[in-house]
């Protein structure tokens, strides 16, 4: 489903990715391959398994989160009710939805976000960062 983070060769990541990010994703091998993707680009990565787990997490960190990163379709809140909360309280915090179903079934469902789609690269991953991170 995934690049293989192992083979897929990269440049060394640019100093100025750095920051907290908080990944949410339900499925934990996505979860486990995407925080392997991001091991070395300098990004303190917290990660949460629903969306409710996520705003528990955001309710007892000290440190805040410079962006968000959440799979769209999960048991519970989905990944876009979750997003428009969190911005209800972090209006300029950068979220960015990730889905492997087709552009067409997501658009309506969260098109003010930006879409990462399923599988994605190693490459496209820390792209994605780079362009919304706040740093």
């Amino acid at each position: 489903m995934f690049a293989d983070p192992a083979t897929e060769t990269l440049p060394a990541p640019a100093a100025s990715l750095s920051g907290r990010l908080l990944y949410v994703e339900d499925n934990a091998r996505i979860s486990e391959l995407t925080a392997l993707m991001l091991e070395d680009v300098g990004i303190d990565i917290v990660q949460a398994s629903s969306a409710e787990e996520a705003l528990r997490i955001i309710e007892t960190v000290e440190l805040p989160f410079d962006m968000v990163l959440t799979d769209i379709v999960m048991p519970g809140l989905s990944g876009v009710q979750f997003a428009r909360r969190l911005q209800e309280r972090f209006p300029d915090m950068p979220i960015v939805l990730t889905s492997g179903y087709s552009d067409d079934l997501v658009a309506g469902y969260g098109g003010q976000y930006e879409l990462l789609n399923k599988p994605f690269t190693r490459r496209a991953l820390i792209d994605c960062i780079g362009r919304n991170l706040i740093n």
